[in-house]
């Protein structure tokens, strides 16, 4: 399991706002939350099919753009990765 969190701003809900992409990242699916505040978050994920691929060949970019896309075409999230984040904000971490 990897573990990805990514400071992002949402461009396409009003005003450009500041939010968190949280996304867990299994064998054969994953799972994402946006969390622009307590009271406004969506959550996204997807299994691997004979559709998409699956995802286990990606790179971290490459499966950090296929969210993008799922959160776009499925929530209607449209984001941009902020370019400059702090270290602890721009963390993967392997778990067994």
């Amino acid at each position: 399991m990897l573990e990805y969190e990514r400071s992002i701003t949402i461009i396409n809900q009003g005003l450009p706002s500041k939010a968190v992409l949280k996304v867990i990242r299994l064998p054969t699916s994953w799972y994402a939350v946006i969390w622009e505040s307590k009271e406004r978050y969506a959550a996204v994920c997807q299994d691997r099919s004979e559709q998409n691929g699956g995802h286990a060949h990606m790179t971290d970019d490459q499966f950090l753009s296929r969210v993008q896309l799922v959160a776009s075409f499925v929530q209607g999230f449209d984001f941009l990765f902020d370019a400059v984040t702090s270290p602890k904000k721009k963390r993967r971490r392997r778990t067994h």
